[in-house]
């Protein structure tokens, strides 16, 4: 087997060293080969200088099976890096790290494993059973962000299991209850698959993950975890959480708009997925996790981290309204742009 590892990069200096120095320690079979694709946003601190020298060691440590490794750059968005690194791989399946995370040490070995022992075909995603937030600075946001990922992760608890009965008809249409994964740092990914599909959107700045797993999901292929677990750095900042927060929620939004053009939606068959998804949207909906996720927090924080989740919540959810917003108000612009794809695409 040939693995391609995709890493994205971009002013990555604190923590990419984690990621390659994760990917050094793995253990890796005799029988599987890698290669690594780095696509970084032009980087203007240390990042490269960084990367080369980590490229280094993994030389020096796995040698053969080190196949190659190539390094490009792009400044466009999160949905062209993921394009280019698709383009480039030259593996039978795909790794994907972003550099904010690291990886358990059984990571790669246990995928591989899950890989060659599954019966069934389809299945063409794999992702980690646990991510676990690491904080990037111990201060007073990342304690309150680090809680509030708790609190939404532990899914298993009472506070979760009565939101579930109570929204468990709106929960059918959203994203979580169409795919059981929606990150795609850390999935391991048949790379025959994602072409079928027609790779990643370029045009998505976030989200981009959301939309081939649609596309998977819609054309028969499943997901599936394995026993391993993903380290992620949180955002060093409230301020910056609440930009991931608007820039997600804007890369998801030209999404839908993307895909409620008749002509994407039907050439990949998720019209359907598309309008549910987009309808659970409910106030009733939000009310509930958020009664759900300030109950968790009360049993898994500090009291005082925990008496504050209520408030975070929202200003979380008013960065994702900010983000559909700046969406909407380009909508037209998207879909001329969609328009005249199109029209390229019948003349060619």
């Amino acid at each position: 087997m040939l693995l391609t590892i995709a890493l994205l990069t971009k002013n990555s200096e604190s923590t990419v060293r984690f990621a390659l120095r994760s990917i050094y320690r793995q253990k890796i079979p005799d029988n599987v080969a890698f290669e690594l694709v780095v696509v970084d946003g032009y980087s203007k601190d240390n990042t490269l200088n960084i990367v080369a020298k980590e490229i280094q060691k993994l030389k020096e440590k796995f040698r053969n099976q080190f196949i190659r490794h190539i390094i490009v750059q792009e400044r466009v968005g999160i949905g062209y890096a993921r394009s280019l690194a698709l383009k480039e791989a030259q593996g039978d399946w795909i790794l994907w790290i972003d550099s904010d995370n690291f990886l358990a040490q059984d990571y790669v070995l246990k995928a591989i494993n899950e890989v060659e022992k599954a019966s069934d075909k389809n299945i063409v995603v794999l992702y980690p059973q646990r991510v676990i937030s690491v904080p990037r600075k111990r201060n007073f946001a990342s304690r309150l962000i680090i809680c509030y990922g708790k609190a939404l992760a532990d899914q298993s608890s009472k506070f979760f299991t009565i939101a579930k009965r109570l929204l468990s008809e709106r929960l059918k249409g959203s994203i979580q209850g169409i795919l059981p994964y929606t990150a795609m740092q850390g999935t391991f990914c048949n790379i025959e698959a994602l072409c079928k599909v027609g790779g990643f959107n370029p045009y998505l700045i976030a989200a981009e993950d959301v939309d081939v797993f649609l596309k998977l999901i819609s054309n028969g292929y499943k997901m599936r975890s394995f026993n391993s677990t993903l380290y992620s750095f949180t955002r060093d900042s409230l301020r910056a959480w609440f930009r991931q927060a608007v820039t997600w929620e804007y890369g998801k939004t030209v999404m839908y708009i993307i895909l409620n053009n008749v002509s994407s939606a039907t050439k990949f068959g998720i019209e359907d997925l598309v309008m549910k998804s987009r309808n659970s949207r409910n106030v009733i909906n939000h009310i509930v996790s958020l009664i759900a996720i300030s109950m968790n927090a009360l049993h898994l924080c500090n009291p005082l981290i925990a008496s504050l989740i209520s408030l975070v919540y929202i200003y979380r959810r008013l960065g994702f309204i900010i983000g559909r917003l700046h969406a909407y108000k380009q909508r037209d612009a998207i879909n001329r742009l969609i328009l005249l794809k199109v029209c390229a695409n019948a003349g060619t």
